[in-house]
């Protein structure tokens, strides 16, 4: 994962080639609205760490979010993306403050194809927890998709400022102050 968003951020040393600028500031080395936004920079949130984090917030979490956000987990890995984002958004109307299944959905989204909402899902996600760098990650390679280039770097700044070291170096590369 490292080494391919490295590859795409263009952090690989490779022969010195003459950079062309483009009419938006960006040189020719950026990467493109469609590899940036093949950029999965962190995967869904479940597995052994995400279980124990449930199972001590047992009494704080409602039960059922729990079971929907289990169901959910299941059904995305399995790429049934559908069943998966109903069940992240019963996981919600127990739990909304819970930035873990607001970003599981997000990702959900993306992968169904409705990036709208998925950018919404990771902006709920860091009104939950403006401290969730991979929710910021993930929303600068959509918004970067969908030609928002300005949002899509706010986002990497605040990635970069949170401590994320391949986006600080990427920035640092283009001159960028974070």
């Amino acid at each position: 994962m490292k080494d391919r968003l490295s590859e795409i951020l263009g952090l690989h040393s490779k022969p010195a080639g003459v950079k062309r600028e483009t009419g938006n500031g960006w040189s020719a080395r950026d990467p493109s609205p469609e590899s940036i936004s093949e950029i999965q920079i962190s995967p869904p949130v479940f597995g052994p760490e995400t279980e124990a984090r449930m199972e001590q917030s047992r009494g704080i979490i409602p039960e059922e979010a729990i079971a929907a956000f289990r169901r959910a987990n299941a059904y995305l890995a399995v790429k049934n993306y559908g069943r998966s984002i109903s069940d992240y958004t019963r996981a919600i109307e127990h739990a909304p403050k819970l930035p873990e299944i607001h970003y599981n959905r997000g990702i959900a989204h993306e992968k169904a194809g409705k990036f709208i909402k998925a950018i919404e899902d990771y902006a709920n996600t860091v009104d939950a927890d403006p401290q969730y760098v991979k929710a910021y990650c993930n929303r600068a390679s959509l918004l970067w998709s969908q030609g928002e280039s300005r949002q899509a770097l706010e986002d990497m700044k605040k990635a970069a400022r949170l401590g994320m070291r391949e986006m600080q170096v990427y920035l640092r590369s283009k001159g960028i102050d974070w």
